[in-house]
C-alpha cells in the first residue's frame, strides 16, 4: 500500500468569474477568464501498480500563453479503480480518511483529467495492474508466416510482443503501453503497434499502442531490444524460434540482426566494369568508385527483379591513401566521388567498419558464445536458407573491400590488393614547406621559446618565424595536410600552418596528453603521442576518441611502456602500437574495447604500415643480424600467414599505392602485381609482394592473405643499391614516382640522392646536393616532384626530380629577432637548435 502524507487539510477556494464589479471612480470590469489550455502532466498514459501513488500537475494558461493562478480539480473516471487527492495525488485504490493510506483496488483503465475555469484538460489514461515482476520481449509470426532468420536484409520487418507477469500470471492487458528501447538504435527502428479498444464497462474507446511493435532493419549489425513498463525493464528480445519439417526448433538467440555486410566489390564508375585502376590527368571527367555490397543472406545492393531487398545507403568507411592527389566526397555511402587534386598516387578502399557498420563490436552474442554454438545455428539455418554464409558473420566485426566481385550468381576477380590504384597526371604544385627544431625539447617553455617556419618552394624564402606555445620534441602532418601535430614534453598542440600570419589562432592545445606524436589517422581526427619520459610511461589517443563508457572526447591514456612505433588501420578502427622494454610487444587500440596486448614480436619492431584496403597490418622486426615481416588481421588481431623472412634488419617499411610495377628487380626477376611492399635495410631493398584472397567458408575474418615471389631463391625480391645506408638510420629516407617506375634515396652518408629505376632494374643515377651537404632529414612532394632535404650545412636544399633532377633551391633561416638562434631563444645545455625538421605538406 502506498503512503501519502497531505501538507495540511483540503483547501476549499472559491472560483469568481469577476462578473462586473465596478472600480472606484467609475472604470469598467475586466473581460472574464478562461482557460485557454490546460496541460496535465503526465499525460496521454501512465502506468501504476496496484496501492501505488503518484502525483498529477496541471498547468492553466491563456490562450495567449499566460499562466493563471487558480484552483484546479482533479477527477477520476471510475473511482473503484484509482483515485486523487486535491493537490492531485493519485491513488491506485483507495485513500484512507487522512488520504495518507492507499488501499489497493481493482484493476483496470481511468481516466484523469483536471479541470478549472470550466475548462478540462486532455485525459491522461491510468493503467492499474498487480505489480509486475517480470518482462518478456519475443518475435511473433503473424498469420504462420515465417520470418527470415537469424537476420533480416535490410528493409525487412519483424514484429516483436511485448508480456508483462505478476507472480506468473500474464497480466500484459492491464499494463498500458510499453516503452521499446535498442542499444544500438540505427540497427532497428521500433515502431510500437496501435490499436483501437472500447471499454465494455464505460463504453470508452482508447486508441493506445499494443504490446506490439514492428522492428525495421536499417544498418548492418546487431541490437539488443527490451521493452518495460511500470519501472521493469525486460530481459532481452529474443528471435522467434522457427520449426523446420523435421520438426526441430531453432537455435534460441538473443539479439536482433540487420544482416552484416559479408563482401565490397569496389569498381570504377559502375558495378560490374571490372575496373580497378585509373591513371587520368588531373582535372578530367570526375571519377566515381562503386561499392557492390552482399549481405550474409545473399541479397545485395544491386536492383533486382524478384523484389528482394537491394541494400541501400550503407555507411561505408571510405579512405584515400593520399587526400592531397586524390580528395574523396562527403558522406559517401556505397559509391563515392574523386576530386583529383594533385598529381599523384594514391588507393581508395571502402569497410564496413563498426562502429557506423556491422554494429556492435565488440560484443558476442551470449547465444553465440561458444563453436558448438555458432556450429548448430549454422548447420539449422543453412538448411533453411542455401545463400546463408554462416552464423559466424552475426558476431560483429570489420569487413574489408574483397578480390572478388561477388553477387548472387556471379563471382568475378577484381584486384588482388581488395583497393582502386589511382594515378594521376599533370603539371606539378609547388610544395608547402614546414620547418623546425627540436633543439630545446626539454627545456621549459618559461626558460627556451621556440618558432617554426612554413612557406612555398614558389618562393624558396623561409619568411616570419612562428612561436610555438612549448618546446616541441616531433611534428608530423595528417594525411590530408590540414595541420600539423606538434609533440611536447609540456603539453601537445594541433597546428594549422594556413593560419599564421592571419588574425586565427593557429596552435590548438589537445589536453592534458604529452609526448611524441607516433601517428595520426587517415582523417585527421586522432593522433598518437607517447610519453616516455614521465613515470610511468603513458600512450595518449587524442582527438575524436569514444571511451568505453561513451564519451567523446580525449585524450585516452594507454599504461603502455617506451612505445616508439605506431600506425592506424585506414578506416580508424585500431591503433597498433610497438613498446616494450626490448621494443617487442604489440599493443592493439581500439575506442570501441579495451586495449588489447602485449602480443609478443620476434624482435625489436621500428615500422608498420597497413595493406591497401586495411585489412592486414605488416609488422617489420629485426631478428638478430636479419628480419622479418609479420602479418596481423586488423578485424580480430591475429597473425596470420607465415612470416617473411628478410636478409638484414629493416630500416624503413612502406607499401606502394601501384598494383602493377613494370621491370624488375636488381636479379631481372619481374615483380608480381599484388600489395607491394618495400623494406629498407642497410644496402638495399626487400620487394614482398602478397594478395588478398576470400575468407574462408564460413568465416567473416580474416581475409586469406598469400605472399608470393618470383624470385624462388628469396621469399622478398631484392633491390641492390651498390652503396650501403649510413648510420644514423633515422636520417635516412626512401620515395617512390607515382607511377612506381623509380625510387629516390635519402643516405646521410651521401651528398647525393640515389635513383632506382624498376625498368632498368638497377641504379640508374643521383642528385646531388650543391655544396656536398649530406642528408639530416627530408621528405616528398604529394606529386614527388620536390624532395625537401635538410643539410648538415644547415640549409633545406629543395631538390627537383624533372628531367634528372636538380637541387635548385637552398633555405636559409635568418636569426630571431634579438637572439642569435633562427629556432630558439636561447642555445640548451645540450647545443644550439639546429635545423632538424622538415615536413612538406601531403
Amino acid at each position: 500500500m502506498g503512503r501519502f502524507r497531505s501538507s495540511g487539510p483540503w483547501l476549499v477556494v472559491a472560483i469568481s468569474f469577476f462578473l462586473g464589479l465596478a472600480a472606484c471612480g467609475g472604470g469598467k470590469a475586466g473581460p472574464p477568464l478562461y482557460p485557454g489550455k490546460i496541460a496535465l502532466t503526465p499525460s496521454v498514459t501512465s502506468s501504476m501498480n496496484l496501492g501505488d501513488t503518484a502525483s498529477f500537475l496541471a498547468t492553466v494558461q491563456t490562450a495567449s500563453g499566460t499562466n493563471l493562478s487558480t484552483t484546479v480539480t482533479y477527477t477520476s473516471s471510475d473511482t473503484s479503480i484509482l483515485n486523487l487527492s486535491s493537490s492531485g495525488v493519485a491513488c491506485a485504490g483507495h485513500w484512507d480518511v487522512n488520504f495518507t493510506v492507499c488501499i489497493p483496488g481493482a484493476s483496470g483503465v481511468v481516466a484523469v483529467t483536471a479541470s478549472a475555469l470550466g475548462g478540462t484538460s486532455v485525459p491522461t489514461y491510468v493503467f492499474v495492474h498487480p505489480p509486475i515482476d517480470n518482462v518478456t520481449v519475443s518475435g511473433i509470426l503473424l498469420d504462420g508466416v515465417p520470418v527470415q532468420e537469424p537476420c533480416l536484409s535490410q528493409g525487412q520487418t519483424m514484429t516483436l510482443e511485448a508480456h508483462a507477469y505478476s507472480q506468473g500470471s500474464d497480466i500484459t492487458g492491464s499494463v498500458g503501453p510499453f516503452t521499446w528501447t535498442a542499444n544500438n538504435t540505427t540497427v532497428a527502428t521500433i515502431t510500437p503497434l496501435t490499436n483501437t479498444t472500447i471499454n465494455p464497462a464505460t463504453k470508452t474507446t482508447y486508441n493506445f499502442a499494443t504490446n506490439q511493435a514492428t522492428a525495421l532493419a536499417n544498418t548492418p549489425g546487431i541490437t539488443y531490444i527490451y521493452a518495460s513498463a511500470s519501472g521493469v525493464t525486460s530481459t532481452t528480445f529474443l528471435q522467434p524460434q522457427l520449426t523446420n519439417a523435421q520438426g526441430a526448433s531453432a537455435p534460441a538467440l538473443d539479439f536482433f540482426s540487420t544482416c552484416p555486410i559479408q563482401n565490397i566489390a569496389l569498381e570504377v564508375n559502375r558495378a560490374g566494369s571490372g575496373q580497378t585502376s585509373l591513371s587520368v590527368a588531373k582535372g578530367t571527367t570526375a571519377q566515381t568508385v562503386v561499392a557492390t555490397l552482399l549481405d550474409i543472406m545473399g541479397n545485395s545492393s544491386l536492383p533486382n527483379n524478384d523484389g528482394g531487398p537491394v541494400l541501400n545507403k550503407v555507411p561505408l568507411t571510405w579512405t584515400s591513401s593520399s587526400p592531397g592527389a586524390i580528395t574523396l566526397a562527403t558522406a559517401c555511402t556505397q559509391s563515392c566521388g574523386l576530386t583529383l587534386t594533385s598529381p599523384g598516387a594514391a588507393t581508395i578502399t571502402a569497410s564496413c567498419s563498426p562502429p557506423s557498420c556491422n554494429i556492435g563490436y565488440p560484443v558476442v552474442p551470449a547465444t553465440l558464445s561458444t563453436t558448438t554454438q555458432i556450429q548448430n545455428c549454422t548447420t539449422y539455418f543453412t538448411a533453411l536458407y542455401p545463400t546463408f554464409a554462416g552464423c559466424q558473420f552475426l558476431i560483429p566485426t570489420a569487413v574489408y573491400s574483397s578480390n572478388e566481385f561477388v553477387v548472387p550468381g556471379t563471382t568475378a576477380p577484381l584486384s588482388p590488393t581488395g583497393a582502386v590504384s589511382a594515378v594521376i597526371t599533370g603539371a606539378n604544385s609547388p610544395a608547402s614547406i614546414f620547418a623546425g627544431s627540436t633543439g630545446c625539447a626539454h627545456v621549459s617553455p618559461t626558460v627556451c621559446s621556440a618558432s617554426v617556419y612554413y612557406f612555398s618552394s614558389a618562393k624558396p624564402v623561409a619568411g616570419s618565424e612562428n612561436p610555438t606555445p612549448v618546446p616541441p620534441n616531433s611534428f608530423m602532418f595528417d594525411p590530408a595536410g590540414l595541420r600539423v601535430y606538434t609533440g611536447s614534453d609540456f603539453g601537445v598542440e594541433s597546428v594549422n600552418p594556413a593560419s599564421f600570419g592571419t588574425t586565427t589562432a593557429a596552435f590548438s592545445s589537445l589536453g592534458t596528453a604529452t609526448g611524441r606524436v607516433l601517428a595520426v589517422s587517415s582523417n585527421g581526427n586522432s593522433a598518437t603521442f607517447s610519453d616516455t619520459l614521465h613515470t610511468p610511461n603513458q600512450v595518449y589517443i587524442t582527438g575524436n576518441s569514444t571511451t568505453l563508457n561513451g564519451t567523446v572526447g580525449g585524450p585516452v591514456a594507454l599504461a603502455i611502456p617506451n612505445a616508439t612505433t605506431a600506425a592506424y588501420s585506414p578506416d580508424g578502427l585500431r591503433t597498433f602500437i610497438v613498446g616494450g622494454t626490448s621494443l617487442t610487444s604489440l599493443y592493439i587500440y581500439s575506442s570501441l574495447q579495451a586495449l588489447q596486448g602485449p602480443f609478443a614480436l620476434a624482435g625489436p619492431s621500428n615500422a608498420i604500415t597497413f595493406s591497401p584496403n586495411g585489412a592486414f597490418a605488416f609488422v617489420a622486426q629485426s631478428v638478430g643480424s636479419a628480419g622479418t615481416i609479420t602479418a596481423f588481421a586488423t578485424c580480430n588481431n591475429s597473425q596470420v600467414a607465415t612470416s617473411v623472412a628478410l636478409p638484414a634488419n629493416p630500416i624503413l617499411m612502406r607499401v606502394l599505392p601501384n598494383v602493377h610495377i613494370d621491370g624488375t628487380d636488381s636479379y631481372g626477376y619481374k615483380i608480381p602485381d599484388g600489395i607491394h611492399l618495400l623494406v629498407m635495410d642497410s644496402t638495399g631493398f626487400n620487394i614482398i609482394t602478397s594478395t588478398i584472397s576470400q575468407p574462408a567458408a564460413g568465416t567473416a575474418c580474416p581475409q586469406g592473405l598469400t605472399f608470393t615471389s618470383n624470385d624462388l631463391a628469396r621469399p622478398a625480391q631484392r633491390i641492390e643499391l651498390g652503396q650501403s645506408i649510413s648510420q644514423p638510420f633515422s636520417s635516412a629516407n626512401f620515395f617512390a614516382s607515382p607511377d612506381g617506375e623509380q625510387l629516390y634515396v635519402v643516405n646521410p652518408g651521401s651528398s647525393s640522392i640515389l635513383v632506382y629505376g624498376f625498368i632498368a632494374g638497377a641504379v640508374t643515377g643521383g642528385i646531388p646536393l650543391v655544396g656536398g651537404a649530406t642528408p639530416v632529414a627530408s621528405d616528398v612532394s604529394v606529386d614527388a616532384s620536390t624532395i625537401a632535404v635538410i643539410g648538415n650545412d644547415g640549409l633545406i636544399h629543395l631538390v627537383s626530380t624533372f628531367t634528372g633532377g636538380a637541387d635548385l633551391n637552398q633555405v636559409s633561416f635568418p636569426d630571431l629577432p634579438s637572439y642569435l638562434n633562427p629556432f630558439c631563444t636561447i642555445t640548451p645545455s645540450s647545443g644550439p637548435c639546429t635545423l632538424d625538421t622538415v615536413l612538406v605538406k601531403p
